[in-house]
């Protein structure tokens, strides 16, 4: 046999050796090509647009062994991170199937032809999708780019069902699938937008601007003012023209799909600049520390300092709230909730609000349903805003729910991340904005509960509300634990100022704060040991040790006595 074999081969034409040595060479010269164009991406990738180099990090181990469970998604995966992490992440495939298909039946074409649009746009973004992770993707480009594909279309089509009203998108861009997609019961589940916010879980923002552009190239009004100024300019060439129109309608492009995002995730819609945030959770971040910082310095009483970075970092790592929230009641300190000005609503509002409460329980005693927390679905995103003026402390009222710690705490690795100078957002605004509000604010709200007492006074004051049913002592734990791991040199300068006053703030007769201060501290005491008592064997142990004390005291009064 071995004869029959070597006898064919010899038989053949011989091996074209040089030829053999030139196909070997051109395949490593493609392979080094490539290799090449990857590292050009991503050295062009660090502060490019909405493209930037590892800009998806994963979480310091610092801070994920705290709270491990805040960092991983419930119920929808988003990205390669997690793919095939659990099986219960597997049930939601379909759903995302279901709202690509609604989402390309929204083009003008066929959906067919939608699709492979989309799928040639998403093929090309190969390099710079695996660019923008810290961690090396292990998946062929095929795969990636159907992960990518899937989880692009899935935003998008979530984006767009949001966009209501009758110049909203989702009206103008109807979608010919019949039934209708599931996006709108998507964006019921708390838990789904939760997910939407984990570090670990992002997908390039880049990815559902190529899509929104491949399907709708033609659907954004452009800024009638910047275009004709731009047209009108008769020192520019038409090239030139050309290239400055294409830009304003990536801004405009950009700012529709941030304002969207911010909107799915319950807030509030304000005209942000044109931001190129390379994800979701950047945009939010962004929004937190620049939309809403802005809207405060328009009002009376902002007593930010600006402080250079060097400073704040030195100070706020020594410095601490050293008073809880009865403390700081005892030396004068009146709280009270911070009023959005957004949320004023007309005396007709406030009599259907009204109306549809008392409605909502009789329907719930008539036909014995369950009772339907309706504040959970009126609770916007999550933000945080502290305001001290004149010896009164006013608190943003923090809405508590299943998903307020992992929201809280992503947003928290996110400001370490950037405070590191791994990642920065391309706007320059972002440059000299505060990074660390969610720190800050972790800081603050540990440094006011020291015990359930305090969490009893915050929540009479309205300042904490509570969905979630836990006890006032897994409320303190909540609080403690969410400042876990956190580095304080992350704060800015208005928490260095605000825990300063704070600190050094006393407005109530000397005797009567000492009085108060010791009915508390007794009150912390008291807590202390019956949670020590608690745990494992330790009332036991406490016990023994009592008996044993009485046990000689009376020995000792025995022997004296007897003389």
């Amino acid at each position: 046999m071995a004869i029959i074999i070597w006898s064919s081969l010899t038989s053949q034409q011989p091996f074209d050796i040089p030829k053999i040595v030139e196909l070997h060479s051109m395949a490593n010269q493609t392979r080094k090509t490539e290799w090449l164009n990857s590292i050009i991406t991503l050295i062009e990738s660090v502060d490019y647009d909405y493209v930037q180099s590892c800009s998806i990090s994963v979480v310091p181990e610092g801070l994920k062994k705290w709270n491990e469970d805040a960092y991983i998604p419930r119920k929808v995966s988003i990205g390669p991170q997690f793919m095939g992490w659990r099986e219960d992440l597997l049930l939601i495939e379909e759903v995302k199937l279901r709202c690509m298909l609604s989402l390309i039946h929204r083009g003008a074409g066929a959906a067919r032809e939608s699709l492979k649009k989309c799928s040639e746009a998403v093929w090309e973004l190969d390099e710079k999708v695996r660019a923008s992770y810290v961690t090396s993707l292990k998946f062929e480009q095929q795969e990636l780019a159907k992960i990518m594909l899937l989880d692009g279309c899935f935003l998008l089509e979530l984006l767009i069902s949001k966009s209501e009203g009758s110049k909203g998108l989702n009206s103008r861009l109807k979608s010919r699938l019949k039934p209708s997609g599931p996006a709108a019961e998507v964006l019921k589940d708390d838990d789904v937008l939760s997910d939407l916010m984990l570090l670990e879980n992002q997908i390039p923002i880049l990815v559902l601007h190529e899509l929104f552009q491949t399907l709708f190239p033609n659907v954004l009004e452009l800024d009638r003012a910047k275009k004709m100024q731009i047209m009108e300019d008769a020192s520019t060439s038409h090239q030139e023209k050309h290239k400055r129109i294409e830009k304003l309608k990536k801004e405009t492009r950009a700012n529709k799909i941030n304002d969207l995002a911010l909107t799915v995730l319950g807030y509030s819609s304000i005209q942000l600049p044109c931001l190129h945030a390379p994800h979701i959770l950047d945009l939010v971040h962004f929004f937190v520390n620049t939309g809403t910082g802005e809207r405060e310095t328009e009002g009376e009483g902002n007593n930010h300092v600006l402080i250079e970075d060097g400073v704040v970092n030195t100070e706020s790592k020594k410095l601490k709230l050293k008073s809880c929230a009865l403390s700081l009641q005892a030396a004068g300190v009146s709280f009270k909730v911070l009023e959005d000005r957004d949320e004023a609503i007309s005396c007709f509002d406030l009599m259907r609000n009204y109306f549809r409460g008392v409605l909502v329980r009789l329907r719930n005693i008539i036909f014995n349903t369950e009772q339907v927390d309706v504040a959970v679905r009126e609770v916007k995103g999550l933000d945080f805003n502290f305001k001290f003026r004149m010896g009164k402390l006013e608190i943003a009222q923090l809405h508590i729910t299943e998903t307020t710690k992992a929201k809280w705490r992503n947003v928290i690795v996110w400001e370490h991340h950037k405070k590191n100078g791994k990642s920065s957002s391309s706007s320059t605004q972002s440059l000299t904005s505060p990074i660390g509000k969610f720190t800050s604010s972790a800081l603050i709200f540990h440094g006011l509960i020291c015990c359930s007492a305090d969490v009893i006074f915050l929540k009479e004051k309205k300042i904490i509300v509570d969905h979630t049913k836990m006890s006032n002592g897994e409320l303190k734990e909540f609080f403690r634990t969410m400042s876990f791991g956190v580095d304080p040199g992350i704060v800015d300068s208005s928490y260095v100022q605000l825990v300063n006053e704070l600190n050094n703030y006393s407005d109530v007769f000397f005797i009567l704060r000492i009085l108060k201060l010791s009915w508390h501290f007794s009150i912390c005491c008291l807590e202390r040991l019956i949670k020590f008592l608690k745990e494992d064997y330790n009332f036991v142990a406490a016990l023994l040790a009592l008996l044993s004390v009485v046990q000689t005291v009376y020995a000792l009064l025995a022997y004296y006595l007897s003389k």
